[in-house]
């Protein structure tokens, strides 16, 4: 979760769209040039990294083992991250409401724990993840897809300035929180699911 100075610096390709439609290229060769540019970055894919604890590295590849027995073909954390991010999107369009979006993600952070001593004086405790070698997972979406999550966290940020996600902070909590699913066997049908959309 970051806190934000200027959106244009947390949604870069939101912005990056916003000047596109700004600019009115002369003469027949300046349109071609930007015509060509326009077709080729809107089909780019766009990594992210994200570190994630050893134990929910080892459970989610352990998960996407599990669909790839059952569909007998590859099916990485990279695959996942996908289906996680499409389904915060159908989500994100099928919601009236923003700000029950906004909570519910702000909720799955974890929160600091505010402890007052017996003088009145207030300490805020973070909790700190249990120690453990991390992992790196690599994520490559289409730079279409980026953008309609930047515009979705842009106007979630609009809600409260103070508290914003960039596509990579949102990538990391549907991660975790699919993953702590996973752990606590709340996963019922998940797998299922999967393997239908991939059929």
């Amino acid at each position: 979760m970051s806190k934000t100075y200027s959106n244009q610096h947390l949604y870069t390709i939101y912005e990056e769209e916003l000047d596109e439609l700004n600019y009115h290229p002369k003469g027949l060769l300046d349109k071609f040039i930007h015509h060509v540019s326009r077709r080729f970055t809107s089909n780019t894919d766009l990594t992210y990294t994200i570190s994630v604890p050893a134990s929910e590295f080892l459970r989610g590849e352990l998960f996407c083992e599990d669909i790839s027995e059952v569909i007998d073909k590859p099916f990485t954390q990279t695959n996942l991250i996908s289906i996680l991010l499409d389904d915060f999107l159908y989500l994100a369009n099928n919601r009236k409401n923003l700000y029950g979006l906004f909570r519910e993600l702000h909720s799955r952070i974890p929160q600091p724990i505010k402890v007052y001593h017996y003088r009145g004086e207030q300490e805020i405790l973070h909790l700190q993840r249990e120690i453990q070698g991390e992992k790196r997972i690599d994520c490559t979406i289409k730079r279409k897809k980026a953008l309609r999550l930047e515009i979705i966290l842009s106007d979630l940020a609009a809600i409260e300035p103070d508290i914003t996600f960039t596509v990579k902070d949102l990538i990391q909590v549907l991660y975790s929180c699919f993953i702590e699913k996973y752990k606590n066997g709340t996963l019922t049908k998940e797998l299922e699911n999967i393997v239908k959309r991939l059929a």
